[in-house]
């Protein structure tokens, strides 16, 4: 199972939101260049990058030249999410260097726009799959797609996506600990490969998650916890790899 730093970028620096609300930000670094040379000392394999100015945007503001250069400096895979909403969107992303593409409204926004994203770029395509009380929500969360989030991850599986974000958005940014049984189901009645991302507080959730390794789920994401030090990420990598 991997571990998978995250960091979210708002003009240029690394920030927090707490359920997503934009008037519920925290600035954590200034400099999150300097962020991803931690990473490299820790040799991670995989960060998460969220633009989410291109998120709230819908794409007119972003931070693609910080991405460009945060990504010429690690030594891990990135993979990049937020305000993806059309295939130039996506080319102008992988031009940035990144190695995968983080998808979340297009697929219900701008389906066939989405399909031609798929025909080019499948295998670097990841879902993200933002969840609130049962239901996708998209635009960064300001929307509720009514769309039930089992049946959109097996829309994504059948269009051969094979991986998931999924977050719980109950949880996320408020270190209250990972919902084990959420992300079993998900993981055995979808059969793609999901990654945990929300509520992660301590090691003792980097566990639980672990756990979840024999039903599909192949990592997680730290973010706040990381930042506000209830979790070492030193202890998180070794934990999963052991």
């Amino acid at each position: 199972m991997i571990v998978i730093p995250a960091i979210d970028l708002m003009d240029g620096k690394a920030v927090r939101l707490v359920r997503g609300r934009r008037d519920n930000v925290k600035i954590y670094h200034e400099n999150p260049i300097e962020l991803v040379e931690y990473f490299n000392s820790l040799n991670i394999k995989r960060i998460h990058l969220v633009d989410l100015d291109a998120a709230f945007s819908g794409g007119d503001k972003n931070n693609l030249k910080l991405i460009e250069e945060m990504v010429q400096k690690s030594k891990a895979m990135v993979e990049v999410g937020g305000g993806m909403r059309s295939l130039e969107d996506v080319e102008r992303v992988f031009s940035s260097g990144a190695a995968r593409v983080v998808i979340g409204t297009m697929p219900v926004k701008n389906p066939e726009e989405f399909d031609r994203v798929v025909e080019l770029f499948r295998d670097r395509i990841i879902a993200g799959v933002d969840v609130d009380n049962g239901f996708v929500r998209i635009l960064g969360w300001q929307e509720d797609s009514k769309i039930e989030y089992i049946s959109f991850l097996l829309k994504m599986r059948d269009k051969g996506i094979k991986e998931a974000i999924i977050t719980d958005i109950s949880r996320d940014g408020t270190l209250s600990g990972v919902n084990e049984e959420f992300y079993r189901e998900i993981a055995v009645r979808t059969d793609l490969d999901i990654i945990v991302s929300g509520g992660v507080r301590d090691i003792d959730d980097i566990k639980r998650v672990k756990r979840l390794e024999q039903f599909g789920v192949i990592g997680v994401i730290v973010g706040k916890a990381m930042y506000e030090k209830t979790l070492s990420l030193e202890e998180a990598m070794e934990l999963c790899h052991a």
